[in-house]
């Protein structure tokens, strides 16, 4: 995975795989010792999404590896908690394990982007109707009443079969 031999630097695959959609799930089935040790050495120099991404790593880490881990994603995460950008704050907040009940007025205060992204949703249900128009794009396709209200195109029934 990425670490270069003889050196903790880390790949410039390893940042750019962490900064793509869904490469954090590719990346995190390979974390070992060695790669989490790097991360955490060179987690400051990172792109803010490949910071984001090496905690997003964490989620997809076989439970082997999270239980022989446990003390390098711990490490990962506390450097990350305070991070100048607010949606790797947020993460780490979560990956730190929310032992209580979660209170999203106290995250909107501490994570101005969470506040700015709820107010965003809230605008945007005020504009377009109620929550009924959010539900799953598959679910419309199954409900010919909520298809309709969507504007598609009707469904005939299928015959009945004898």
């Amino acid at each position: 995975m990425g670490v270069s031999a003889g050196s903790t630097l880390l790949d410039k695959n390893v940042e750019r795989l962490l900064s793509e959609p869904w490469g954090a799930a590719l990346a995190g089935v390979q974390y070992n010792k060695e790669v989490l040790g790097s991360l955490c050495e060179q987690f400051s120099r990172l792109e803010p999404q490949a910071r984001r991404g090496a905690l997003q790593g964490t989620l997809f880490m076989r439970k082997g590896q999270r239980d022989s881990l446990k003390e390098e994603v711990r490490t990962l995460v506390d450097l990350a908690t305070n991070d100048k950008d607010q949606w790797v704050s947020l993460i780490a907040r979560a990956l730190g394990g929310l032992r209580e009940r979660f209170d999203l007025q106290q995250l909107q205060q501490d994570v101005p982007a969470v506040a700015d992204a709820v107010a965003s949703i809230r605008d945007k249900i005020q504009v377009d109707g109620t929550p009924d128009n959010y539900r799953p794009m598959e679910e419309m396709y199954l409900s010919p009443r909520l298809l309709a209200a969507a504007g598609g195109p009707l469904c005939e029934a299928p015959p009945p079969t004898p």
